[in-house]
């Protein structure tokens, strides 16, 4: 299994035959060779609770079932899958380096070292990806992931259980990104939900520029949270934009919000004076349980 050793290669070819997304209450199925067979399927109730520290899988046969009923093993070799986690299970961050050393291993330390006090687990326990977004004089810039090893764990049983070899797995915004692409210059901010979950996101030119995930009911059994929440995490991202990366925020797209979407993003252009957008996928609507899944569509089906 890989959690993608680099970001920028999501999946080599060819890619894994069955993409899976797993969700609270939900998998999302799909296949790149026919996109139009792809399938939500619901569980009668929540059986995950994201987390990078803690377990997250509560209920793993009520996810097995359904996956072995939904989607069957064709023949008798074990068929390839992608694994698309919720964002909150990992922890994905932008680490600036002076220097950054040529050899897997040496890179693979100092990542963990820079990483060693930001992340609520054992890092050296962790399982890591990164990518090098920026290579200049004195200057590299790394997007970097880490997934608690006991938690990769889990979500990977769900399906090896079912009998299926996992080839990649990433958080959902990461398989997402091919759905957040713009052509438009300048800085898009994404404000995606799933729960009471929200990952925002500064993308530029194909570029991380910041990459954030918080639980906005953390500590509560609240299942929602206020638009305010939304509101004040985008305001603090339109503010970092232009305080450190020096450029307005041109666009937001909002994804997972649902019926909220245009409340939301009407309050967001009223008040910051930015466009916004629902993410979209020409093989569905893009809600919560699967816009990781329909970004691998949008990347690799034809």
């Amino acid at each position: 299994m890989s959690l993608f050793t680099k970001l920028g290669r999501l999946i080599s070819e060819p890619p894994p035959e069955r993409f899976f997304e797993l969700s609270e209450t939900a998998v999302a199925i799909a296949s790149w060779q026919d996109p139009a067979e792809r399938k939500l399927e619901r569980l009668d109730e929540k059986s995950l609770n994201p987390s990078p520290s803690a377990p997250n899988v509560l209920r793993p046969q009520s996810y097995r079932d359904l996956v072995s009923r939904s989607a069957p093993l064709a023949g008798t070799r074990r068929n390839t899958a992608a694994l698309v986690i919720p964002d909150y299970a990992a922890r994905m961050t932008i680490l600036d380096f002076q220097e950054f050393p040529a050899g897997e291993e040496e890179r693979t330390a100092l990542l963990r070292f820079r990483l060693r006090k930001s992340v609520p687990f054992h890092v050296e326990e962790a399982k890591l990806a990164y990518s090098i977004q920026v290579q200049e004089a004195k200057r590299v810039e790394v997007l970097a992931v880490a997934i608690a090893l006991p938690i990769l764990t889990e979500y990977e049983s769900v399906l090896t259980d079912a009998g299926y070899r996992v080839g990649l797995v990433m958080p959902s915004s990461v398989a997402a990104l091919p759905l957040f692409a713009s052509a438009e210059p300048g800085l898009t901010l994404v404000a995606k939900t799933a729960g009471t979950t929200l990952s925002v996101l500064l993308l530029q030119a194909g570029r991380v520029r910041l990459a954030r995930c918080l639980d906005l009911a953390a500590g509560e059994e609240s299942t929602d949270y206020p638009d305010d929440s939304v509101l004040g995490l985008i305001q603090q991202t339109v503010a970092f934009a232009e305080d450190q990366i020096g450029s307005k925020v041109a666009r937001l797209l909002l994804c997972g919000f649902g019926a909220r979407t245009e409340r939301i993003g009407a309050l967001a252009t009223a008040e910051f004076d930015i466009p916004y957008e629902k993410v979209r996928s020409k093989f569905g609507d893009a809600v919560q349980e699967n816009a990781g899944v329909l970004g691998l569509l949008e990347q690799y089906a034809a």
